[in-house]
């Protein structure tokens, strides 16, 4: 999922149906992913009189996670939506298109990652927040199961730093646990420019024996009807399953996001 929160947290919102949204569950092959989504649909629909829709489109030169091309270094197409209620809890849905091969007749063309959680204003200026991600591969090929559930715990203050611990206990369906640490930050400097920047570790020890860091540092325009946002991303080094030296080198990405 995008991970560049200042440009989610500007797209506009409507009133919608959270029930429509329970199609989603049959994807989720673990009974664990669908015990969390189903629980969480439970809750929100019970508030669904008080909810704000909002979605955006994304055009990318790259689409690249935590340092890694999940493109193959060319563009991709993004499309999210997201349901926030009056009581703080939230969920949505994004998807990409994606070029990811781990041999051969192993291939994967799209991600779509179902997501739900809570928010909770602790002040003016901080907010937490807990919530689980489905990362969902439709239509992949080869004999391996690249499906996977993802738990968050994160924080924020004044909308410009965030900080996310994001905890996999079974990555790939493996059984092999994973962690990992973002903190990015963002600074205004016009109303309609912010330069923004953060890092990352990824801690995949369990899985590949390795772990990596990542990093990211990029200029935002915000507009009425779009964002264009370009940044450089790179990588400490790669690692096993998780990367390749192609997919983890520095790459510089120009991203257009338009919300509706």
């Amino acid at each position: 999922m995008d991970s560049l929160a200042s440009l989610a947290d500007r797209q506009s919102r409507k009133a919608t149906d959270p029930a429509s949204l329970s199609e989603f569950v049959p994807y989720m092959k673990s009974l664990g992913m669908r015990r969390v989504f189903v629980l969480l649909l439970l809750i929100c629909g019970q508030h669904s009189l008080a909810a704000d829709l909002g979605g955006y489109v994304t055009l990318t030169t790259d689409y690249v996670k935590r340092g890694v091309t999940q493109s193959d270094g060319d563009p991709a197409l993004q499309l999210g939506v997201e349901l926030n209620f009056e009581n703080g809890f939230f969920l949505g849905a994004w998807g990409s298109t994606v070029d990811i091969s781990n041999g051969p007749a192993t291939q994967r063309d799209l991600e779509v990652n179902y997501y739900a959680g809570y928010v909770l204003d602790a002040s003016d200026a901080w907010r937490l927040s807990a919530g689980a991600v489905a990362y969902v591969y439709p239509g992949q090929t080869g004999n391996f199961d690249y499906d996977y559930l993802e738990y968050t715990l994160g924080g924020s203050f004044d909308d410009r730093v965030w900080l996310q611990v994001a905890y996999s206990p079974d990555l790939y369906n493996s059984g092999k646990a994973t962690t990992n640490i973002d903190l990015y930050a963002e600074w205004p400097i016009s109303s309609v420019w912010a330069i923004g920047g953060g890092a990352g570790h990824y801690d995949t020890s369990n899985l590949t024996s390795s772990s990596y860091k990542y990093w990211q540092l990029g200029v935002t325009a915000s507009l009425n009807w779009v964002a264009i946002d370009l940044r450089v991303h790179d990588t400490n080094k790669w690692v096993p399953i998780v990367s390749t030296a192609d997919r983890a080198k520095s790459r510089l990405v120009l991203k257009i996001q338009i919300p509706f």
